[in-house]
């Protein structure tokens, strides 16, 4: 090899070192989470706050029953991330498969608290809270983290398409229903940071990475 040969070698190993020292050294690598749903004005432009930033929809206060029966408010979920879905327990596809998914979020964020799972029935009138009960315990959830709600239909679906985008489809039958395969994360100031397809591995995974992310990015800025 010429001696020209090897010096540029040696530059194009070294540079990408160099690069890669100075980085590590001086700089800091800043992972963020995109937000979804910004406001829009009757015009249909999108609303920005004084400095100039875009501003995101929150996630309308709620209030529903949980699986014990119990009232269970937006408010128990003050600082902490938390992932949605809509379901119903008779659902014998779509629906099973997200638990399944959801199982594994459950698991691998089970004994941090500030992370919290909802699953809310568009079918209150069929799954109550026993009904709901016995559905969180066939998927052994710890119900202190992973709440199965139930409650008024409309508010339930003025939730799913207010809060999230989530439209009905028709079942053929008097009233369309909503069904949807997409899980959501909130994060503490009930903005949307995430969708998912809650019957993909991958995406899960995706899941479980980027609450990572999010959670990280709270530490950083405390």
């Amino acid at each position: 090899m010429s001696k020209l040969k090897a010096l540029i070698l040696g530059f194009l190993i070294l540079v990408p070192l160099f690069v890669f020292i100075f980085i590590y050294t001086f700089g800091e690598h800043h992972f963020t989470l995109k937000s979804y749903f910004p406001v829009v004005d009757e015009s249909g432009q999108v609303v920005t706050e004084a400095n100039g930033d875009t501003l995101f929809r929150k996630v309308p206060a709620f209030e529903f029953t949980d699986q014990q029966g119990a009232v269970f408010r937006q408010d128990a979920l003050k600082d902490k991330l938390y992932v949605v879905n809509f379901f119903f327990t008779s659902c014998p596809g779509l629906c099973r498969k997200m638990s399944t998914q959801l199982v594994r979020v459950h698991e691998v964020y089970q004994n941090n608290p500030t992370v919290e799972l909802l699953s809310i029935s568009v079918k209150p009138e069929e799954d109550t809270p026993e009904v709901l009960n016995a559905y969180a315990q066939s998927y052994k959830a710890d119900t202190s983290q992973w709440h199965f709600l139930t409650g008024n239909k409309e508010k339930i679906y003025s939730l799913a398409q207010q809060g999230f985008d989530l439209g009905t489809i028709e079942t053929g039958g008097a009233d369309g229903i909503l069904h949807s395969e997409k899980l959501m994360l909130v994060d503490r100031n009930h903005v949307v940071r995430g969708i998912y397809d809650g019957t993909d591995v991958k995406d899960v995974d995706r899941l479980i990475l980027e609450i990572r992310v999010l959670l990280d990015e709270y530490s950083k800025a405390k």
